[in-house]
Order: C-alpha cells, then structure tokens, then sequence
C-alpha cells in the first residue's frame, strides 16, 4: 500500500477545515478548495501560507477517493467507536468500507462491524440491501443482523453477530489443502445454509473461501457477506458484481443470478479447499485419492451451462448425506478438525 499524504494532518478535523459535509462529493470537494483559498489569500503572507498549506493538504487526501477512504477509517480507528460498538480490531477490508471485531459499550457482547467509509448514495445502498437480503431469516449457517447504523460523520455501519473461527482462505493458508471428509461437513452445513436461502427466494451470489468461515472446534459453518446477493431475482434482474474464478459464466457476463449459481461457486470452493490453492482450483484438480461419489458430485456442480446444474437446495443437500456415506462409510466426521498437511 502506498504512504499515507501528509500523515500528520490525519490526525485534524479535514472536513472540518474545507468546511464541507463528510458526505460532500468529490466535485464539491474541489470547489470548497478554491473558493477558501481565494479568501485566505486576502490575509497577511504568514497566514496565508499556514491556511493555504492546510487547506492545500485537506484537498490533497479528501479530493482522492482512495486517501479519503483511508483517513476516515485511521479517524474512526482512533475515535475506537463506531455508534454504541467499541472497536477491538480490524477484521478485513473490502470494496465499500473496512470490517471490524467489536464490543457492545453497554453490555460487553461481541459483534462484527461492516462499515462503509465511502459516504455515497450507491455504497450505502449496497450496504441497505446487504442488510434487508437477511434480515428475518435465523439459521446456525448465516450471521444475525444486529442493527443499521447512521453515523454523525454521514457513513452508515451493519452490526452484525460475530462469528468465531477462519475463513476457508485462511484455513488453506494455515494448514494446506482440507481433508476431503473435512471439505465433507463444511460442504454440508453450506447446502444447508444455502437451502434456507433459495427457499426464501435469495441468492447469496458471491460464495468464496473468505466468505465462508468454518469452526472446527464445533464444526460450525457460516456463510457471510452478502453485498452481492440478490432477493427474488427476476429473468431482468442484472448480478452486481463478481468474484473472478468462483463466479459462474452467467455471474461473469453480468446475467440474472439462479440456485444453480450458487452451486457452481460452491463447487470451486470445495476444488479450492481440496487442492489448497487457488491455482488448483482454477485447474479443477482434484486429489488422486478423493472418492469417486464426491468428486462426480462436484463436477455436475460446475459445469458450464447453468440449466445442466443442480436446481434446488434442499435435495442437493439430501443428495450429499448420501455421497457421504458411499465415500467415507459414514454421515458423521467425529468432530474431526482441521490438521497441518
């Protein structure tokens, strides 16, 4: 990541200083800059050059979308609050805002913090529609939505309940490719996540290995982040975005999401986990001494044509207790973890 601009003025009120709204836009931005500096150019030469190199320096971080986005996560990092959540640490960053491990200040309760730091009417609607897409369904495999947060500062924030464990990515980076009957029972809890969704009419549209977090200690499996789902698509109905590699064809040409595309992207998480890489995921490779059941299911999960995939959750979930039982003998893992390869 390139060096912060002017580091010591992260630590000013910038918006405050070009006296502009938090949720100003860019062009604003640019006009607020100009017109000050007309005005402090009418002061005494001293002056002038103080206001002019902060004013100056405001501009520099606020006017690039990237150096803004950063100085108002560090100012939210050092504030420590985000509404009623006491920030702890910071989880990961994505496309609209920065993910946080945080506390509750009143009663002390875990809780993860998406907030989306990019003040603009189409960030906070992604965000909105992250929020209603999950809302009301409970499920041991989808995170609890919490609260929707608006911020003084003109960001918004979703609280939701924190999950503990690693991310598929991180299980890989830890230990190396997953043991086939470990990729078994985290396939499993999926589909089921996964059938409680299709059934109310949800697309999660974006299944990958960080948007998964697996428990081994419990064998607990949740599917999060659902900036791009989709509720009750329609055939007009266009995806918002895609993931290259765990995306199906029809996600990457940006046409309507069904069912089946999320099986295509369940597939090549399970091929990603098995070969304990990306590359090997992107080459479907698959382990010599994977049973034959579980790797002809994934390969009717993957195919190219969206109409030749699978349709429905539920019975794909039924499906799979049986491939279980014809590739390891049983339907039960005995609580088996994870393991350094």
């Amino acid at each position: 990541m390139a060096p912060r601009p002017y580091p010591s003025a992260y630590d000013k009120d910038l918006y405050k200083i070009l006296r502009v709204h938090r949720r100003a836009e860019t062009e604003v931005i640019h006009a607020a800059y100009k017109a000050l500096l007309k005005l402090v150019a009418a002061r005494t030469v001293t002056d002038s050059d103080a206001l002019a190199k902060e004013l100056g320096e405001a501009h520099v971080i606020l006017a690039d979308s990237t150096d803004r986005r950063r100085y108002d996560d560090y100012r939210n990092e050092k504030r420590k609050l985000i509404g009623p959540y006491r920030i702890l640490s910071k989880v990961a960053e994505g496309g609209f805002g920065t993910t946080y491990k945080a506390e509750h200040t009143r009663h002390g309760g875990l809780a993860c913090i998406k907030h989306c730091s990019e003040i603009s009417p189409h960030a906070e609607e992604i965000l909105r529609q992250e929020t209603r897409a999950i809302w009301d369904l409970a499920h041991y495999g989808l995170p609890v939505m919490r609260d929707f947060i608006d911020l003084e500062d003109g960001s918004c924030a979703l609280a939701m309940s924190w999950v503990e464990g690693l991310t598929l990515a991180q299980v890989v980076e830890k230990f190396g490719h997953v043991d086939p009957e470990n990729v078994a029972w985290i396939t499993e809890r999926m589909l089921n996540a996964l059938w409680l969704l299709h059934d109310n009419g949800i697309i999660h549209g974006d299944i990958k290995p960080q948007n998964v977090i697996a428990n081994d200690a419990k064998h607990h499996v949740v599917l999060v982040d659902f900036g791009l789902s989709l509720a009750k698509p329609t055939a007009t109905t266009k995806s918002k975005g895609h993931t290259e590699l765990f995306s199906p064809p029809e996600q990457m040409e940006g046409k309507t999401l069904v069912p089946g595309s999320d099986f295509f992207s369940l597939g090549m998480t399970m091929l990603y986990m098995l070969g304990g890489s990306y590359d090997a995921a992107a080459r479907k490779d698959v382990p010599a001494d994977l049973p034959d059941p579980m790797c002809a299911f994934i390969k009717k999960l993957i195919v190219r044509d969206v109409l030749n995939r699978p349709r429905n959750a539920g019975r794909l979930f039924e499906e799979f207790q049986l491939v279980r039982k014809a590739s390891f003998g049983r339907t039960q893992s005995g609580m088996k973890k994870f393991a350094k390869q």
